[in-house]
């Protein structure tokens, strides 16, 4: 029986254990009624044990995940840089040639970026001289933390508040 279930059916027994509102008695299968329900209670108390404990089960998967990830980022790290330090190498030796190395063969490839020395001498003259779309203004951004402290020493901000939530832990 799913939980649902149980948890429609314990409503119902218990529904059903009310006195009658016209006469005040008590239903005659009383016994019955709460032996069905301890029953339902058993078994509503077995399937919250299993869901707790395949919720540790999945928490302990998501931990050593976690740290898995956690170690093999680490060695992807030191792949990288003994990568590059073997490029390095090469580079060095090779003196900037096109090289064949019988097993691959070192290239060079030119490009070029934009170094921006003086951003606001840069800005400037940009925007003398009309080049606004060379220009990307960022729009405001508002300071949640900054914001939620106002709002805890009183002062109200419309379009802002304070949510409380409450969150549940397995251990």
């Amino acid at each position: 029986m799913k939980l649902y279930d149980i948890n429609q059916s314990l409503e119902s027994l218990l529904i059903q254990l009310e006195p009658d509102p016209e006469t005040g008695e008590i239903p005659s299968n009383e016994d019955e009624i709460i032996a069905q329900i301890n029953a339902l209670a058993l078994e509503r108390e077995e399937i919250l044990q299993y869901l707790a404990k395949l919720a540790l089960n999945i928490g302990s998967d998501v931990a050593a995940l976690a740290e898995e990830e956690k170690r093999l980022k680490e060695r992807r790290q030191r792949l990288d840089r003994r990568h590059s330090n073997l490029i390095a190498i090469l580079d060095r030796e090779c003196g900037g040639q096109k090289t064949d190395l019988g097993v691959a063969t070192l290239f060079y490839r030119r490009s070029s970026r934009v170094e921006i020395t003086d951003s606001a001498a840069a800005l400037s003259w940009l925007e003398s001289h009309d080049r606004e779309d060379c220009i990307s203004r960022k729009p405001p951004e508002i300071s949640k933390s900054s914001v939620g402290r106002l709002l805890d020493s009183g002062v109200e901000i419309p379009g802002a508040e304070k949510v409380h939530s409450v969150s549940c832990y397995l251990k």
